[in-house]
This record gives structure tokens, C-alpha cells and sequence, in this order.
């Protein structure tokens, strides 16, 4: 891609986020947030200049006027709500945490807020928060309105969000309590009638003396790549959360091998469906109509399964190094993984498996730093590569396409207007470093991958590349206007019984024809 524009920052920035509508960019860094906008993306539209360091934002569509609402996390672990209006920024409120309890990560999607949490005992949870969007709009758009005028604004009281639930990480296993097999087996035959999730570790027969052998065995290992088998049982597990559309939100914790499914209108602590793995769950990702879920896992494997059967519809082996990042395009699955390969999978029940040629890059742990789906097309990706390069990608060729000029650092990217890319540029070392200052755990979300060069003399800048000017994108891309529904076990299995059906008429003229022959060859003989 060439001609891009290069835009001045007023200071550093460290996350960045659009708009459900592409319309917007806004980031987030050491001194403040800016709004930039489609129309012109030279200068920011909106500026919030506030002495707080603004580690991560979510936006996400709020009222009926237009108004976006904004998520941050700050270097102080406080978590801010504001309002994206026609006048800039408007401070709803600041969440108020239990002082024993510290944020890891936020999570937003239109009026559902998850705050990944962990108290002073090192206990984590997941705390669930509905937003009172509507009551909102009303001194939003006064505020609004006020400061447009340039009258002096008006206090306004926001209606604190709503606490819906709390779902806690999964418990060590522990050792059966009873001492005789039969009396063992008591619990488990009466899930029969009363099924229960799977998975979890609580209905088994495994004595005390089984998990005294084990972690006697692991402690005489020798250690593996700095792993200490002794301790290989004590992982730390923290909440991510993925919402998936239609009132579902999905669940899963580092270094665990299960992903469960919640209604969040519900009772949210209920588990709705459970997903078992073979190895831990490392990303997780929804498709945009919701009803698939692509996840990654630790030993290199990445599945399709349809949340609406319950199924598995694509499993593969796309490497042996753990899958860092998953993202749908239309029907396909994107996932890269720590050795710098990126796979795609098909999502249909008899799909395929292949990896994308000709963006390999030195093969650095986490080399691949971001996937996501250029919204204009219905083939065309983005892959981030460690250090500062960016490809587009052609998911139906396996092949890059394009490729957007080196910047020297880790880059981080958004879409804008749906066929521009925003590129700024991430100081890892120095993120990571700011988030550790949190709390030691917000380590399971965010992989220091090192860059060269001397960020702390590094001018913020942020690049906007249009894809359409390049000729292989425009030749490659597509957009699919095919509203065919997606392929589900019901559906299959009623079309397979109505072709049957139709093809009965034809299936008996054949075995009368065959009789008939069999029946001429017997009287010959």
C-alpha cells in the first residue's frame, strides 16, 4: 500500500478502538483520549486531555441519537465510562470497586460491561454490569447541547449500572471424599437423571492417595523450558469473556481447558452449555452473526463449534506451537500461532484446513500480533507481524495480497470508514510494564513482544492506508451478497432426508431395472 497519511499525535498512544459503525477511531494513551474521524483523519475531532494514562478502551453503540459509549482502563486500575457525543467526551462516571478488589481487564459490548476482577487473596472472578443506556441519553444530550452553545454545563446525575452477577474461577480438583467405591459412585449415577456440567472436576472417584502420587511424580521431573512440574497443578486462572450476541456471553480462564456458555438476561451464573477441551484454552473468538465460536487452544489446535447444536464443526491441527489469535472472516476462520503461522479454516462440517504462504516472518515467539477483518470485503484480512509489518491477506488464495511499509515497531490496527487502516505504533515493554504495575496477573492478557529501536524518543504518530487504492486488493476482494443461512446439523439433516425424498422415484426405477437384468442373466443360464 503506498501514499498513506501520516498523523501527528499529541502523545503516546496505547490502545485504539472503532466504532461499531467504522465512522470513528478513538484512542487512548498518557495523556488523554482522541477522536478521529472519517471525514478527516489528519486531526483529531475530539480531544479529552486529562492527566491519566489510558492503558485500554472499548467503544460500543449506546443511544438511539448517535451516541457512543466508551469503556477505559487506566494505569491506576480505575475503570471510566464516558459518553462519544456530537460535542467530544462526557465523563458519565467512574466504577467503584471494592477496595480489596483490583481490575485485569474490561470488556464491552452495547449495553453489557464484564470487569475481569481479583481480590487481595489472589481469588479472580468475572463481575457482570448491565448500563442504563437509555436513562443516559437524556443528560447526554443536554450536556451535549450546552456545550455546543458554549453556556456554562449543567451537573447531570447518571444512573449508576446494574449488577447482574459474579461467575468465579473454576476450583482446584480435589480428592474424593469417600472411601468406598460404591459409596463413590453414589453421585455420579444420580447425574444421570440430573445432568450437570462436564469437566469440571467436581463428580469423580479418584482418591486422595492418586493426587498424593501425582504431585509426588511431577516433583521428581526435571525441568522443562523453565516449566516446574512441581507447581504445574497451582496455574493461575483469570477470566475472558467473549459475547457472542443474542444475550449469550462465553467464558473461559487462562491455563484451563474449558470455555462455558451464560445467558447474560438470565440468572448469568447458570451455565447454559460447556465446552471441553483436550489442552487449555488460549483465544476465543464469536463470528459476527454469533452463532459460531472459534477457539484457540495451547497444543496448536483450533475449532469451529456452533453454539446453536453445541457441535464441533471444524478441528485441526494448524501447528505445534500454542494459537494466539483466532478471528472469523465470513465462513472462515483465521488463527496464528506463536511460530508465525497463520492457518484458515473452513467452517463448513466437511471443511479444510490450510496455512497462508508468503508472510512468514522471523520466527519469533508471538511474531503475529493482531488478525482482523477488513469490513469492505468479504475475503480480505489484516495480519500484524512483529516487528512494524502489516500484511493483507487473501483468505481464498492463502496468500498476501499487499503489504503496508515497515514502521519499526509493534503496530496495532483498526478499520476506519471500512476500507482504511489506522497503524499506531506500541511501546510493549513499556505497556506491559504499566500493566504489571496493576497487578502481577494482568500478565495472562498481554504478551511482551520486543521491538527494536528506542521508544522512549519515539514521536507518536499514527499511519491511515486506504485499501482500495491498491489494484491486487480491488482485484482480489469481493464482497459476498449471499444471505444462504448457515449450515447446521437440523439443516443438513433435513435437506439430506428431502433429497432422499425426491430421489426415491428414481432409486426404485433402478432396482427395477437391475431386477429385471439379474432376472434376463437367470434365464439365460
Amino acid at each position: 500500500l503506498e501514499g498513506g497519511i501520516k498523523v501527528s499525535l499529541p502523545y503516546k498512544l496505547h490502545s485504539v478502538c472503532t466504532t461499531p459503525d467504522n465512522k470513528l477511531v478513538i484512542g487512548g494513551g498518557d495523556g488523554g483520549l482522541l477522536a478521529f474521524s472519517n471525514d478527516d483523519v489528519t486531526r483529531p475531532i475530539y480531544k479529552f486531555n486529562i492527566e491519566r494514562e489510558y492503558l485500554k478502551v472499548h467503544v460500543t453503540s449506546g443511544t438511539e441519537d448517535g451516541t457512543y459509549i466508551l469503556a477505559t482502563l487506566d494505569s491506576t486500575g480505575s475503570v471510566c465510562l464516558y459518553g462519544v457525543t456530537r460535542a467530544g467526551f462526557i465523563e458519565i462516571s467512574q466504577l467503584l470497586i471494592e477496595e480489596e478488589e483490583t481490575v485485569l481487564d474490561i470488556e464491552l459490548n452495547q449495553s453489557n460491561l464484564a470487569l475481569s476482577l481479583v481480590d487481595k487473596d489472589n481469588n479472580t472472578s468475572v463481575l457482570f454490569q448491565t448500563l442504563p443506556l437509555a436513562s443516559w441519553s437524556e443528560p447526554l444530550e443536554q450536556i451535549s447541547s450546552l456545550r455546543l452553545q458554549g453556556t456554562a454545563e449543567e451537573e447531570q446525575v447518571f444512573p449508576k449500572p446494574e449488577v447482574r452477577g459474579r461467575i468465579r474461577s473454576p476450583g482446584p480438583v480435589v480428592p474424593c471424599s469417600k472411601s468406598q467405591l460404591s459409596e463413590a459412585l453414589v453421585p455420579i449415577l444420580a447425574t444421570i437423571n440430573n445432568p450437570v456440567p462436564l469437566g469440571q472436576g467436581l463428580h469423580h472417584i479418584l482418591p486422595k492417595a492418586y493426587f498424593d502420587n501425582r504431585r509426588e511424580m511431577l516433583g521428581k521431573l526435571p525441568k522443562y523450558h523453565g516449566v516446574d512440574w512441581d507447581t504445574v497443578d497451582d496455574s493461575v486462572h483469570v477470566a475472558h469473556v467473549v459475547y457472542t450476541g443474542d444475550g449469550k456471553v462465553v467464558v473461559w480462564w487462562s491455563q484451563h481447558h474449558i470455555a462455558t456458555l451464560h445467558y447474560v438476561t438470565a440468572d448469568i451464573e447458570a451455565v447454559d452449555d460447556n465446552f471441553v477441551f483436550c489442552s487449555n484454552v488460549t483465544c476465543v473468538t464469536s463470528s459476527s452473526s454469533g452463532n459460531m465460536l472459534g477457539v484457540g487452544l495451547e497444543k496448536g489446535l483450533a475449532a469451529v463449534i456452533q453454539l446453536q447444536d453445541g457441535i464441533t464443526l471444524q478441528s485441526s491441527l494448524v501447528s505445534r506451537s500454542p494459537v494466539d489469535n483466532v478471528e472469523f472472516i465470513e465462513n472462515r476462520l483465521l488463527a496464528s500461532c506463536q511460530d508465525g503461522s497463520v492457518a484458515v479454516l473452513s467452517c463448513a462440517v466437511e471443511g479444510s484446513c490450510a496455512t497462508i504462504q508468503h508472510i512468514a516472518s522471523d520466527t519469533v515467539p508471538y511474531s503475529v500480533t493482531q488478525l482482523y477483518h477488513i469490513a469492505l470485503y468479504s475475503n480480505i484480512a489484516v495480519v500484524s507481524l512483529s516487528p512494524g509489518r502489516v500484511a493483507i491477506v487473501d483468505v481464498d488464495s492463502f496468500r498476501a495480497v499487499a503489504a503496508v511499509p515497515a514502521v519499526g515497531t509493534v503496530s496495532n490496527c483498526v478499520s476506519l470508514a471500512k476500507k482504511c487502516i489506522c497503524m499506531i505504533s506500541l511501546d510493549t515493554e513499556c505497556l506491559a510494564a504499566k500493566f504489571r504495575a496493576i497487578h502481577p496477573y494482568t500478565e495472562q492478557y498481554h504478551s511482551t513482544i520486543a521491538a527494536p529501536g528506542d521508544h522512549g524518543n519515539e514521536v507518536p504518530v499514527m499511519y491511515v492506508y486506504d485499501v482500495t487504492d491498491n489494484e491486487h486488493v480491488i482485484e482480489k476482494g469481493y464482497v459476498n451478497t449471499a444471505n444462504a443461512p448457515q449450515n447446521t446439523i437440523s439443516l443438513l439433516s433435513q435437506a439430506y432426508f428431502t433429497g432422499r425424498e425426491v430421489d426415491k422415484s428414481s432409486r426404485h426405477e433402478r432396482l427395477r431395472e437391475r431386477w429385471f437384468q439379474y432376472t434376463e442373466e437367470l434365464e439365460c443360464y
